[in-house]
């Protein structure tokens, strides 16, 4: 039924979650798992880009966010290998993090996304934006983890 399963990872609860979730969804199916992480466009602020645009400062700071995001990936890739998950492929995106997740969802012919029910934002809603936007944008099947 579900071969190709997307998971989003942030480094935070829900991901982790949503990434035991998908080992166990895989281990059921005999399915594959891509993990993503994107880096926001606007996860500098705006002061800071102006600095960066003026050569007032370099990209040391993307670069920061680059290195976060290998780590984040790293570790999920890791603990899916270790639960006995072979087929595990880690994608770092930037970007609005709903719209690159469904955009390398579709091209990739991913057949389920298994997502945590926020991100690192702290909130009262029940879904954070990025869950809310693709639960609410995508024809693609998701289970949103809690």
């Amino acid at each position: 039924m579900f071969k190709k399963l997307l998971v989003p990872v942030d480094g935070s609860p829900y991901a982790n979650r949503a990434v035991d979730m998908a080992i166990e969804l895989a281990k059921c199916y005999g399915a594959s798992i891509m993990l993503v992480h994107v880096i926001r466009d606007l996860s500098l602020p705006r002061e800071i880009l102006e600095m960066i645009a003026s050569g007032e400062i370099t990209a040391g700071r993307l670069q920061l966010l680059k290195d976060s995001a290998a780590i984040i990936l790293d570790n999920a890739a890791e603990r899916c290998r270790q639960s006995g998950i072979p087929d595990v492929t880690q994608e770092c995106l930037m970007g609005d993090p709903a719209s690159k997740i469904l955009e390398y969802a579709t091209q990739n012919g991913v057949d389920l996304i298994v997502l945590g029910q926020r991100g690192l934002q702290p909130h009262s809603d029940l879904l954070g934006s990025v869950a809310r936007k693709l639960v609410n944008t995508t024809t693609i099947p998701c289970l949103v983890v809690t």
